[in-house]
């Protein structure tokens, strides 16, 4: 479904991607890890080209990425649903128009966007919250509302940044919750980078571990963090025995 080859990234001096090469299938949740600056944010803001690579190439369903028109990619980012770390919500929009946003701005009669609204954040547990602004909601339900949002475009792949990172710990686990029960009932093909490794090992099919922009470990949870090769690996191990 999604192929990344050779993709390469840097910020000045700084290398940020070293020749990654990824494939997932449909259907697989697929959890991305590895310590902070490692490259994996900017791995997932390049599959879609929020970030724009170097050099490198990335295939959805046969179609390169990197040759697509701004128009075949405005249409390609309505298949694919992002939730940012930071939330990236519209502060003078409530909830409710907030997930109609891109629904509407593609084009959807704003009736049948506001169903649609409505059902996605009842999936995350904030229909009633729907005429609420952001600013009266914590950070734990600002960033479920920015998850119901990717999942009113219907994605046929979600891309998920660290969306606990800017966090208060204790609103961590409400964001968790909502992600695990999306992993075990949703359709759509996932991509998560996250440092959760409890939450990884419950939910994803495969897990990618990076390290200096590149890929060092890869496989089922249960055989990286049982028998890990990399350093990476038998640091995340420690924290499952700690």
């Amino acid at each position: 479904m999604l192929q990344v080859y050779d993709l390469k990234k840097s910020y000045g001096k700084t290398l940020a991607l070293d020749g990654v090469n990824i494939n997932v299938s449909q259907g697989e949740i697929l959890v991305v890890m590895g310590p902070s600056g490692c490259g994996k944010s900017t791995l997932i803001r390049c599959i879609n080209r929020l970030t724009e690579p170097d050099s490198g190439e990335v295939f959805f369903k046969d179609q390169s990425v990197m040759d697509m028109s701004p128009q075949e990619l405005l249409k390609f980012r309505r298949r694919v649903g992002f939730v940012f770390q930071h939330f990236n919500l519209v502060k003078r929009l409530t909830v409710k128009e907030n997930v109609m946003f891109g629904l509407v701005l593609g084009g959807m009669d704003s009736e049948k966007a506001e169903e649609i609204a409505i059902d996605a954040l009842r999936k995350v547990g904030l229909q009633e919250s729907s005429a609420s602004l952001p600013e009266e909601l914590s950070g734990g339900q600002q960033q479920r509302v920015g998850i119901a949002r990717a999942l009113a475009l219907n994605p046929e792949i979600m891309l998920l940044d660290e969306p606990t990172a800017s966090l208060d710990p204790i609103l961590v686990g409400e964001v968790l919750d909502v992600m695990e029960d999306l992993a075990r009932n949703a359709q759509a093909t996932m991509i998560i980078v996250t440092h959760e490794v409890s939450f990884a090992m419950k939910v994803a099919h495969r897990i990618i571990l990076m390290d200096h922009g590149k890929i060092v470990e890869e496989g089922i949870p249960e055989e990286i963090f049982r028998e890990p090769r990399s350093e990476i690996g038998r640091k995340y191990k420690r924290l499952l025995v700690a």
